[in-house]
């Protein structure tokens, strides 16, 4: 049986959920008004949902991820090393969001970063360099 292919399938859709809550909560964070009474409800909702599904999908993204990298001996290839990077830098921006919608929650009229409220587009920008990167491995 050939396992690489389950679970490149398996990182491929741990990616799309993970990347669809991103997008999501970026489009949450840009359409929010702070102070508006819907906020905070709206914030605590996007918090039960971001945990426990995109949450979970990163983790698996990671796991899985790496678990491929190490069956493509590919470490030491640059493509690899800077789609880490950038891997790195959305689970970051993952957390700048998570933490977002807490502070939201708690208080509704807290203004929302200038660059949170972007997240979506950056969420989108480093989705298409890190599937050239896969695809091509351009180094």
């Amino acid at each position: 049986m050939d396992y690489y292919t389950w679970l490149k399938a398996a990182h491929v859709f741990a990616v799309f959920v993970f990347v669809g809550g991103m997008i999501l909560n970026g489009f949450l964070l840009l359409t929010l008004k702070p102070g508006t009474p819907e906020t905070g409800r709206i914030a605590a909702a996007a918090k039960r949902w971001n945990g426990p599904v995109t949450g979970i999908a990163l983790t698996f993204v990671w796991i899985l991820g790496l678990t491929l990298a190490y069956m493509g001996s590919w470490f030491d290839d640059h493509w690899l090393q800077v789609k880490m990077l950038l891997v790195v830098i959305l689970s970051a921006l993952h957390g700048m969001q998570s933490g977002a919608f807490r502070r939201l929650e708690a208080t509704p009229d807290k203004p929302i970063s200038g660059f949170l409220r972007q997240s979506a587009l950056l969420t989108i920008i480093f989705l298409a360099i890190i599937a050239i990167l896969v695809i091509v491995k351009p180094f």
